[in-house]
């Protein structure tokens, strides 16, 4: 609604500063009877015909980009003044140069009114595709609102599903104790597995869907010691990664500057990086989390693994949301996900002002990476938008724009 009222007084604006058609009509005659008065002094009482002719120009001028076209007819009443009245003084001027001179007042006139068509039809067209796009932004508005509405009310009626299947299963466990055979034993395994599958696809959701609003998630920024979240969340994979034979270590530069985000949201971005690289590692792989400063204005985190490794052509997807990527088997097993995780750590890494990137090739592993400002020491905004980085600087690869 203020869109459009802001575009009707915009209009109005327009409307104002271009005079009537009554106004201009007048507006012409006048400028024609002034030329024609003015040319009649010069021939008949100065007794020359150059000094004044430029005169016709103003009125040929307006004409055109007034009327178009119809500046000819203009064009061809001052002319027909000009050699009426060179005939009436008997000056002596050949003819041919007074037909010249009429012959520019038509091609002035031509050029203008031909120039104003086209202006006035990009005009149109540009006032068209502007109202079209204050539509499409409504329709977008709108289908974000219902999206996010949607996120909401499919992650609370399916979390509490899941989380009473999930009590259910387990006190079923506690009652039936040793009585279940080994298939049955089998079954229940498996059914947990689903269900945290299930239990971790909504959490991923959950964060999705509180990413849709970024303008309440920056207010709650704070200074971050990386370093420190960084040795948390390592110390609390230790375990994860010792049952899945990996080695997981971390070598984080000492001195390190806060950054500036917020912390759940970091973490989640670092869990995330973690938990990729050893769902595509296979068994006693190596999985390295660094941390280091670049031009003393980002700071860099790195997790890179040993692992199967993306090619060139996948990398391109990896930070699509929904996106699993095909012949991402380890180990002869298929690797589960619902392909959310990447781009969550995408949006949240937009939002704080930096820029995700991978580097991998087939068979050789993978590093993935990002880079966020370091915290502000003129008192500015924590979050800040994202600064340009030249790839030589960082002397990384495959940044996902």
């Amino acid at each position: 609604m203020t869109e459009e009222k802001s575009g009707s007084r915009h209009s109005g604006i327009i409307q104002e500063s271009v005079p009537s058609r009554t106004n201009r009509f007048v507006i012409i005659c006048v400028l024609m009877v002034v030329f024609i008065a003015v040319s009649a002094y010069f021939h008949l009482d100065r007794r020359e015909s150059i000094g004044y002719s430029h005169f016709a120009y103003i009125p040929i001028i307006f004409a055109g980009f007034w009327w178009g076209r119809k500046a000819l007819f203009v064009a061809m009443i001052l002319g027909l003044d000009v050699l009426i009245l060179s005939f009436i003084s008997n000056l002596g001027s050949p003819l041919w140069a007074e037909l010249i001179r009429v012959l520019f007042f038509l091609i002035v006139a031509f050029v203008i009114g031909e120039l104003s068509i086209e202006l006035t039809k990009t005009h149109r067209a540009l006032k068209d595709r502007s109202e079209r796009l204050r539509k499409t932004n409504r329709s977008l508005r709108e289908f974000a609102k219902l999206r996010k509405a949607f996120l909401h009310i499919a992650i609370h009626d399916m979390k509490s599903p899941v989380s009473a299947t999930t009590t259910l299963l387990h006190s079923l466990q506690t009652l039936l104790g040793d009585s279940l055979t080994q298939k049955q034993k089998h079954l229940v395994s498996r059914m947990h597995s689903r269900l945290d599958e299930a239990a971790s696809f909504l959490r991923d959701f959950q964060l999705f869907a509180q990413l849709e609003d970024p303008s309440q998630i920056r207010k709650q920024a704070k200074e971050i010691n990386l370093n420190e979240l960084i040795s948390d969340v390592v110390r609390i994979y230790q375990d994860l990664a010792h049952d899945r034979n990996h080695k997981l270590t971390s070598d984080l530069e000492d001195d390190l500057p806060s950054v500036g985000g917020v912390e759940r949201l970091i973490r989640e971005v670092i869990k995330n990086l973690i938990t990729n690289s050893m769902k595509y590692t296979p068994d006693n792989g190596i999985i390295v989390v660094r941390s280091r400063t670049i031009d003393g204005s980002m700071i860099s985190l790195e997790v890179e693994d040993n692992g199967i490794g993306i090619s060139e052509e996948n990398q391109k997807k990896l930070f699509r949301e929904f996106v699993r990527i095909k012949n991402n088997d380890v180990a002869g097993q298929k690797v589960g996900g619902i392909g959310l995780g990447l781009s969550i750590v995408k949006r949240i890494i937009d939002m704080h002002g930096g820029r995700v990137y991978v580097i991998s090739e087939p068979g050789k592993g993978s590093t993935f990476g990002f880079d966020i400002p370091v915290c502000p020491t003129n008192g500015g905004p924590l979050i800040r938008p994202a600064l340009r980085i030249s790839k030589d600087k960082v002397h990384v690869k495959g940044y996902v724009p």
